[in-house]
């Protein structure tokens, strides 16, 4: 083989070597984040307007939660007092938290408000998953109401 050959060979070696290197790389993260043992609890509300919706998530769900929750409007039915289903549109509010007396209270206190507030009642439901956030580090969780068990 010739000397051109052998070069244009190890050239072609390195330049795949180092694609593959970086593809690899690329493809898996430095630092996978940790699971944690949570609580996912979805709270169903009545729908309120807009407006008594903001409010009361910003007075009463966020001082709560402060680290984070998703919400979104949905269309329910139940089995009204007549005994025949009525349609009823809704939002469900999702939480990942930790399984704490702090947030145990903070539950039922966000359902009693709601219900005093508006006259209607929460319904809960939550169970226990596995969850992880890179942004979760040691730091963040310990002492974090929210997210320390």
């Amino acid at each position: 083989m010739s000397v051109f050959k052998k070069a244009a060979v190890a050239t072609a070696v390195i330049v795949l070597a180092g694609a593959a290197g970086l593809l690899q790389s690329v493809a898996s993260p430095a630092k996978p984040a940790r699971e944690h043992a949570m609580q996912r609890t979805e709270l169903y509300f009545g729908a309120v307007e807009a407006g008594q919706w903001e409010q009361f998530l910003e007075q009463e769900v966020t001082p709560r939660f402060p680290d984070g929750l998703s919400w979104y409007d949905v269309n329910g039915q139940w089995r009204g007092p007549s005994g025949k289903p009525e349609k009823l549109p809704s939002r469900i509010m999702l939480l990942i938290h930790a399984d704490n007396p702090r947030n145990r209270q903070a539950l039922a206190d966000i359902g009693e408000v709601f219900r005093q507030r508006f006259g209607m009642a929460v319904l809960q439901v939550s169970s226990v998953v596995s969850a992880s956030d890179p942004d979760w580090t040691d730091g963040r969780v310990e002492g974090n109401q929210q997210l320390a068990p």
